[in-house]
C-alpha cells in the first residue's frame, strides 16, 4: 500500500499543479503508462487515487492506466524481445541465443495526458 500511496500521491500533486496553471474548474481523467516491472496493483491504485482526491479539483476523475510489458534489447544483434522473469526459456534472444541484454520497456511510470473542465464563459447580455 504504501508503494502505491507514494507513486500516487505524485500523480495527483501533479496533476493538480498542470490544472490549476490552465485554470481548469476541475480534472475529468489522468491516462497513466506504467511498466508492467513497476509493482503495482491496479486496483489497489485506483482505490488511492480516489482516496487523494476527495475534495480537490480531481474528485470524480477517471483512472485510465496502460500496461507496457517487459522486453530488453539484445547487445548482440539488436532484437527486442518480451522476457519473463520467472521463465528463463525466455532469457535468451531468440534471434541470435545470447543472453547479453538492456532493458528496453517496462519500467515506465508517466503522465500520458489529462483531461479537464474549464470553466463556462459567461453568456454577454445584448
Amino acid at each position: 500500500l504504501m508503494h502505491e500511496m507514494a507513486l500516487c500521491r505524485n500523480v495527483v500533486d501533479m496533476v493538480l499543479e498542470e490544472a490549476d496553471k490552465v485554470g481548469a474548474q476541475r480534472v475529468s481523467g489522468v491516462y497513466l503508462t506504467v511498466g508492467y516491472s513497476r509493482d503495482i496493483v491496479e486496483s489497489l491504485f485506483d482505490d488511492v487515487f480516489k482516496w487523494l482526491s476527495r475534495d480537490t479539483k480531481l474528485e470524480g476523475a477517471s483512472l485510465y492506466i496502460t500496461r507496457v510489458p517487459f522486453t530488453v534489447k539484445c547487445l548482440e544483434c539488436g532484437y527486442i524481445y518480451h522476457v519473463d522473469v520467472h521463465d528463463p526459456d525466455t532469457l535468451p534472444c531468440p534471434k541470435c541465443g545470447k543472453k547479453r541484454y538492456t532493458l528496453h520497456s517496462g519500467m515506465e511510470f508517466f503522465i500520458n495526458d489529462i483531461e479537464v473542465v474549464m470553466p463556462s464563459e459567461p453568456i454577454k447580455e445584448q
